[in-house]
């Protein structure tokens, strides 16, 4: 880092002198940085992340020794519960501004251990629990106290005591308080509408959140993961009905079965088939909001913000167009004319959808209620006079809009529904057609075929 240009350099060092003021413990690198820096450093960092993360958190550990070395460990009343004396802060890195963004479709296992950016809609999130990353754990039968046992994304006992008197192989409590735990979310995002090929299904996939990126993305965003595809074992598998006894029988450490059985997986040994006890999931350094929208309660500078961001991003012949529209007197008829011009006629509900796709006016009364300005739209009319066409012309070119019918849909499908996770047993929430629709539009087409209920 001392090598860097000197401008990307004072970034980074601002950012750690930031981290130490407001105590936290990840530093945000920017991808075209490295790639400016070095290519042969991005192309190993962005091939071989995974097997790199240990000596990439190692330099930044060296990085923040040397420009802030009192902020390395964690405060003195802390350290003294820690068994050595002085414990180091868990300092991560977050790559972010990644050159390409892959759809969940293309996840392979090639693809396992790379830096990837992936794009798709958070249909559901978890609470955030605490994770264990190191533990410590005390022998039962002579007290051996063994430290810094590393997990591997399931609660992993050392091998054998070390004592060599005691021959403890399975007898371990954890001590709670020598142990380091980390925030930990599970999310599972779904495909963009937009991304989804002709008459598929959309794909999911369940992302892992750690320590300060939790509680970034909310049910309904559009969002690009920063990370890696990593290799789990399905726990969920354990709990389906009839494999259960099974799998038990064959996973516990009294029974060593001959042959296949005692690497705990089943399937018919003779045919050589083996279930597939083992999925891919999403490890993420990074959430970043997919569609550049505001949030309502933003400030006036930051809507001015947003409009330079737009302006910026403009070339110089859709600025003139843009100037010479504000201009011109006849600019409603216009953006009228060019509503669904593919449809002849039907003004009026053109005039409504272009109204309700600028949105009013939101306004608050003195009692600090919110009156919103959205406006909702009914198309009532005879069959086959495009009115869901209309539906999908909206849903086409909207960032965020949800298309869904009315048929075929439940009030829990419209909202939300709880549903049971398959691994821990709980019950999360996840987010119906309304939800994903928050602050865009939601299409509903067969309003009338809708049950009562």
């Amino acid at each position: 880092m001392a090598d860097r240009p000197s401008q990307s350099e004072s970034i980074y060092v601002e950012q750690l002198f930031a981290m130490r003021d407001y105590g936290r413990t990840t530093l945000y690198v920017d991808f075209r940085h490295i790639l400016d820096y070095d290519e042969v450093l991005a192309r190993a960092i962005s091939e071989q992340y995974y097997r790199f993360l240990p000596y990439l958190r190692r330099a930044l550990i060296e990085c923040v020794s040397v420009y802030i070395p009192g902020y390395l460990y964690l405060n003195a009343h802390m350290a003294s519960t820690a068994s050595s004396g002085l414990v180091t802060r868990d300092f991560s890195l977050s790559f972010h501004n990644l050159p390409i963004v892959s759809g969940i479709r293309s996840l392979h296992t090639d693809k396992v251990g790379r830096l990837l950016a992936v794009s798709g809609t958070v249909t559901r999130t978890s609470e955030v629990r605490p994770e264990l990353i190191v533990g410590t754990f005390t022998c039962v039968e002579c007290k051996t106290s063994i430290p810094d046992v590393e997990q591997q994304f399931r609660y992993t006992e050392p091998i054998m005591c070390r004592n060599p008197m005691c021959q403890n192989r399975t007898q371990w409590e954890l001590d709670v308080e020598k142990s380091r735990f980390c925030d930990w979310q599970k999310v599972r995002i779904q495909e963009n509408a937009n991304e989804i090929p002709t008459g598929s299904m959309p794909r999911s996939i369940d992302v892992i959140l750690r320590s300060e990126i939790v509680e970034r993305a909310k049910a309904g965003d559009r969002c690009i993961f920063t990370g890696t595809c990593i290799v789990l074992p399905d726990v969920s598998q354990m709990g389906v009905p009839g494999v259960n006894a099974q799998i038990q029988r064959q996973t516990q450490p009294g029974s060593a079965v001959e042959g296949i059985a005692n690497q705990g997986v089943t399937g018919l040994k003779s045919l050589g088939v083996r279930d597939l006890t083992y999925r891919t999931a999403f490890l993420a350094c990074m959430v970043q909001s997919g569609d550049g929208r505001s949030d309502q309660s933003a400030s006036i500078t930051e809507e001015q913000e947003d409009a330079q961001t737009v302006l910026s991003g403009l070339t110089e012949q859709e600025r003139e167009e843009l100037e010479a529209m504000v201009v011109s007197t006849d600019i409603y008829p216009r953006l009228v004319r060019s509503m669904a011009p593919t449809m002849y006629g039907h003004e009026i509900i053109k005039k409504g959808i272009l109204l309700q796709l600028m949105g009013g006016v939101h306004k608050q009364t003195r009692d600090g209620i919110n009156l919103r300005g959205d406006i909702n739209i009914c198309i009532v009319g005879d069959p086959s006079t495009s009115k869901s066409q209309f539906l999908k012309y909206v849903v086409g070119f909207l960032p965020r809009a949800v298309y869904t019918s009315g048929k075929a849909s439940s009030a829990a499908g419209l909202t939300a529904a709880v549903v049971r996770d398959e691994e821990t047993g709980e019950f999360t929430i996840e987010a119906g057609a309304l939800m994903l629709a928050d602050n865009g539009i939601c299409a509903i087409d067969e309003f009338d075929k809708m049950d009562l209920s």
